[in-house]
C-alpha cells in the first residue's frame, strides 16, 4: 500500500484509499486518513534526521515549547551554509499555518532567512535548493 501522507491532494489521498481499501463513501475514506496520518512530532524527526543526514555541517535544532511556540518560532531551524532556514512542520493535508507562525515567517524573510511550512523532508530540500539560487 502506498503512503497516505505523500499524494498531491487530500482529495488524491482519499479517492486512492476509497479505492483501495474498499470504502463504500468519501468520508469513510476520510475518517481513515485523518486518524492514520501521524503526528506533527513524526514529521519533525524525520525533518531533522533528514537535515542531519544530508547536510552534516550544518547546525540543525528544533524550537523549544514554552513561550517560543506560542511567538511563531517554526518548529525546526537550520543554518547551512551561513544562511538561516525556519520550517514550520504541518500534517499533510490538514496542517493550518497560525496567522502569528505567517507574521514570523514573513519577518525570516525580511531579515535574509528562508522560511516556509513544509510537510516532508522533500519540501525541506525544496526550500534548502530555492535558498542557494537565492544567493
Amino acid at each position: 500500500m502506498r503512503r497516505i501522507d505523500n499524494f498531491e491532494s487530500k482529495e488524491a489521498a482519499v479517492e486512492y484509499l476509497k479505492a483501495a481499501r474498499g470504502f463504500k463513501t468519501l468520508r469513510e475514506a476520510e475518517r481513515f486518513l485523518m486518524s492514520h496520518l501521524p503526528k506533527e512530532s513524526h514529521y519533525q524527526s524525520q525533518i531533522i534526521n533528514y537535515l542531519k543526514e544530508n547536510y552534516p555541517d550544518a547546525f540543525v535544532w528544533k524550537a523549544a515549547a514554552g513561550p517560543y511556540c506560542r511567538q511563531g518560532i517554526p518548529d525546526v531551524c537550520a543554518i547551512i551554509g551561513g544562511r538561516f532556514y525556519g520550517f514550520e512542520v504541518k500534517r499533510p493535508y490538514i496542517g493550518v499555518l497560525s496567522k502569528i507562525q505567517e507574521q514570523t515567517m514573513e519577518r525570516i524573510r525580511a531579515a535574509g532567512g528562508i522560511a516556509g511550512a513544509v510537510c516532508l523532508p522533500e519540501d525541506v530540500e525544496k526550500m534548502i535548493s530555492r535558498g542557494e539560487r537565492q544567493r
